[in-house]
């Protein structure tokens, strides 16, 4: 071997042996830290997977999937709303093959009867669902009437919609002749081993499933027989996530076109934090560098994924507690070498919370219990100069006053109105997502 040769070589494995030696420093810090959050939290079972250079380099779960039976490195876990991605992944490869279109209209395929009369029908695309501009609520039953509506004309405004994704679903099957299970399995989950992602079934492997737990640490009764639906409820593994989010990073096998559309601000944003297509996008990172991330929120259930497809690094950290979120946000922090600016930009909001100092008579009017149109109960009540809230599928969190009648979660782009002494109102980044009344 020449010289030269014989120097770069030495240089390259010289590189590797320090980013080995750094992962292992990462991972002995973890290991050591994330036993103490989850029992600070009462979060029972915790799932992380480590990407670097474009391959999963560790993983590891921690507690138990519930109450005296330890979590396998393969535990299974509901992932909420981070399904949206794996079904938005599914169309754009379909948009790839030319069997699908991001901007003909869903009515088409697929007409909900609530919609049938209105003049914004025509305007819903497949575009619009992906991130998050159709107009649709949440859930048709965030109103209390069960009634599919639009709150702005599709495209003009955003809004978090799972009812969007739901809707696609629907004009996918009439299309295809086959349900979203089949059409995933066939496009996605096959080719890429993704052997252990799927939805509930009579054959799922219930002993590998991470049950759900409150904010207390307490297990719910909740039915984990939950059905197919293109915006919650897909069951997954840590291995497999990380699967997906190589093949994304990695581009996917689209078109540099389709990948670019994927990636880009499709709606409006927040600073440098916006929806490309199935994704949440961080902008404004070190070496333009940008992340793919998104998280899944529900009852005993809390998940999140990053994924740096320049550095190809990313991480997937799911839990089985409704305060998950207090124990992925300090493990990206301690992971991902941007984890802390990437963790900033998505929790806190673009308006400045200054703590101020209200009479104990104030805050103790807003305790008691509330009620959301699905049944669920908040119960806040009065810690310290400050308010707690907890309930089901709810962390338990304290949030100061800034105002008479408004309260502040630190760190967080959450906040909690009392315009009355009968109702509350909850805004997440700056947008009004309920209204509770007291029970």
């Amino acid at each position: 071997m020449k010289p030269t040769l014989i120097l770069i070589s030495i240089f390259l494995l010289s590189l590797t042996g320090r980013a080995s030696a750094q992962t292992d420093t990462i991972v002995s810090a973890l290991i050591r830290d994330i036993p103490t959050w989850m029992a600070e939290n009462h979060v029972p079972c915790v799932g992380v997977g480590l990407i670097k250079d474009g391959r999963l380099e560790w993983l590891k779960t921690f507690g138990e999937l519930q109450k005296g039976h330890p979590a396998p490195n393969n535990a299974l876990f509901n992932i909420a709303s981070q399904t949206k991605p794996v079904v938005a992944m599914l169309t754009l490869k379909l948009v790839q093959a030319g069997q699908w279109s991001l901007d003909e209209p869903l009515a088409r395929y697929w007409i909900d009867p609530d919609i049938a009369r209105s003049p914004y029908l025509w305007k819903l695309t497949t575009r619009y669902v992906l991130s998050h501009q159709t107009g649709f609520p949440n859930w048709r039953t965030d109103d209390g009437t069960g009634k599919l509506t639009f709150k702005f004309e599709p495209g003009t405004n955003s809004g978090y919609s799972g009812e969007g994704y739901e809707y696609l679903r629907r004009a996918m099957e009439s299309k295809f002749h086959q349900p979203l299970d089949k059409l995933l399995d066939s496009v996605l989950f096959k080719p890429l081993g993704m052997n252990d992602t799927r939805y509930w079934g009579p054959d799922l492997d219930t002993k590998r499933f991470a049950m759900w737990h409150d904010g207390q640490g307490n297990q719910y009764s909740t039915s984990i027989e939950t059905p197919v639906n293109a915006a919650d409820d897909l069951i997954t593994t840590i291995r497999d996530y990380c699967t997906l989010g190589i093949f994304v990073m990695n581009g996917a096998g689209l078109p540099d076109t389709l990948y670019a559309d994927m990636v880009k601000q499709q709606g409006q944003g927040k600073g440098t934090q916006y929806s490309g297509l199935g994704w949440g996008v961080v902008r404004g990172l070190p070496g333009d560098a940008y992340a793919l991330q998104h998280g899944g929120s529900d009852i005993g259930v809390r998940t999140m994924a990053i994924f740096l497809p320049k550095t190809k690094e990313g991480i997937v950290v799911m839990t089985n507690g409704d305060n998950g979120m207090f124990v992925y946000d300090q493990i990206i922090k301690e992971a991902l070498s941007l984890g802390g600016q990437i963790s900033d930009i998505m929790n806190k909001g673009t308006s400045h919370h200054e703590r101020i100092v209200l009479p104990d008579s104030v805050i103790q009017r807003y305790a008691g219990l509330y009620e959301q149109s699905n049944g669920k109960v908040m119960n806040v009540v009065r810690e310290g100069n400050a308010i707690k809230v907890s309930g089901d599928g709810l962390p338990t969190a304290v949030l100061f006053p800034e105002t008479q009648n408004k309260f502040f979660l630190q760190g967080y782009d959450v906040e909690l109105e009392f315009p009355n002494l009968h109702s509350l109102i909850v805004y997440e980044n700056g947008r009004q997502v309920m209204t509770i009344e007291r029970k």
